[in-house]
């Protein structure tokens, strides 16, 4: 076991338990916490867990004791949620982790974006340095995050790291790329949604949480911010064809106006 200690918020999440998972199979040890226990992920590794509000500031202290490194994944993600639980949790709430972080040691704290700020690029592939465009409000919550982390890594040091994975999938996934699958599985999607000649950016959750590790202890990734995607350029249509024929379900060429 190794003597360094990983704190993993959001633990009981899609992203925030394979990341737990990567970093058990490294020998590490964990502190997990989140709003509830309630994943039986979490549950059957009998990890340290730590039930915490991001939204209320009192109960981030004890997450911190002896704690070496932060990868932060909790966040509301949905694109249909009000403003006020979007920036209250994703924004306020990273706030309060960081201001908590501040009274500790930590070595690095790897948050959580989405390649989603970028918005409609004008370009692709998309680089670190092209100009935000979110725009929902849940791509806006993001945004702000990213700002607010930063902030106090400008102004106070805090050792930030920013990711901005692309479209995530894999095992225990319930939301994003995952929802397209259920519907069809489900026999709701017949048809190809708009075009499909559209080149959606994806990345696997094995291949994101593999980042952030690599990135967590890297001195030059202080104050960055690192794209997360795979190398993949299947269209919609080429994706739900294949994922059709795995399921054996039947899905119509006839395209869907978006």
């Amino acid at each position: 076991m190794s003597d360094k200690l990983f704190l993993v918020t959001g633990a009981c999440g899609f992203v925030g338990s394979h990341m737990v998972d990567f970093l058990l199979s490294k020998g590490h040890a964990v502190r997990a916490t989140d709003l509830e226990a309630k994943s039986p992920v979490i549950n059957r590794l009998g990890i340290e867990f730590i039930k915490a509000d991001l939204t209320r500031k009192e109960t981030l202290k004890d997450l911190f004791e002896d704690v070496d490194y932060v990868f932060h994944i909790a966040a509301i993600f949905d694109y249909w949620a009000p403003w006020e639980i979007l920036y209250k949790v994703n924004v306020e709430g990273t706030k309060n982790l960081c201001e908590t972080a501040l009274d500790s040691d930590i070595k690095s704290m790897v948050v959580w974006s989405s390649g989603a700020v970028y918005g409609v690029p004008k370009q692709v592939p998309v680089k670190e340095t092209d100009k935000i465009a979110p725009i929902n409000k849940y791509e806006k919550s993001k945004a702000l995050q990213e700002k607010v982390a930063l902030k106090f890594y400008e102004e106070n040091g805090l050792p930030i790291i920013i990711l901005r994975p692309a479209s995530i999938y894999g095992p225990r996934s319930k939301y994003g790329t995952a929802i397209l699958l259920f519907l069809l599985a489900k026999g709701w999607l017949r048809a190809i949604p708009g075009d499909g000649k559209s080149r959606p950016a994806l990345v696997h959750v094995r291949d994101v949480v593999g980042a952030a590790y690599f990135l967590h202890d890297k001195r030059e990734a202080i104050g960055e911010i690192f794209n997360i995607v795979d190398d993949s350029k299947y269209t919609v249509e080429e994706l739900l064809l294949a994922a059709a024929k795995i399921l054996n379900v039947k899905i119509y060429r006839i395209h869907i106006p978006m």
